[in-house]
């Protein structure tokens, strides 16, 4: 694991031991940012399920001014602070010690809204539509916001919902990520 560009490009990061953290493989993550661009320079970046990091990081690399961390486990929250700390990241970061559900009401209730919106939710995970819902119905994904959900091929999150619609979907080998925004009218 490593990120890819930006001020911290090439900087090794470190990884989970076993199966139980999945991160995001660098292919993957190069495709996201690609498909990106520049929409993370000056971006408030929300990475849920964040694990080790690796995509909160990479967009903080890319110039985000901001990026939130949402993580429950104390595992991968603990390997989240070693990146950080590896990286000398000292400021434009916030580590939500939450579940997903909770964390956006949190942010909801802050009147917080973001750019960017990454969610990587655990292998085995169904409730794509009470998540996607979740988000938008909460307002932190405003009008030009864009939502992405990385996911398993096999498993797929629906394609519309009350006011957002997923607008791209770019496969590769067994995962996928599909991005949503609100919808115009």
């Amino acid at each position: 694991m490593r990120i890819i560009a930006g001020r911290f490009g090439g900087r090794r990061l470190r990884g989970p031991r076993g199966r139980t953290i999945r991160p995001t493989s660098d292919r993957m993550k190069e495709t996201l940012f690609d498909i990106l661009g520049t929409r993370v320079e000056d971006a408030r970046f929300l990475d849920a399920f964040a694990g080790t990091g690796a995509i909160g990081l990479e967009a903080l690399s890319r110039g985000a001014r901001e990026v939130v961390f949402v993580e429950s486990s104390g595992a991968a929250r603990r390997l989240l602070f070693e990146n950080l700390q590896l990286l000398s990241v000292e400021s434009g970061y916030r580590v939500l010690k939450s579940d997903f559900f909770r964390a956006i009401r949190e942010l909801s209730w802050e009147a917080s809204t973001w750019d960017v919106l990454f969610m990587d939710p655990p292998y085995g995970w169904h409730s794509y539509e009470e998540m996607i819902d979740t988000v938008f119905e909460s307002r932190i994904a405003r009008d030009d916001s864009v939502v992405i959900i990385e996911h398993d091929q096999r498993v797929a999150p629906p394609l519309s919902g009350a006011g957002y619609r997923c607008m791209r979907s770019k496969r590769q080998g067994d995962k996928c990520l599909s991005f949503y925004q609100r919808d115009s009218v």
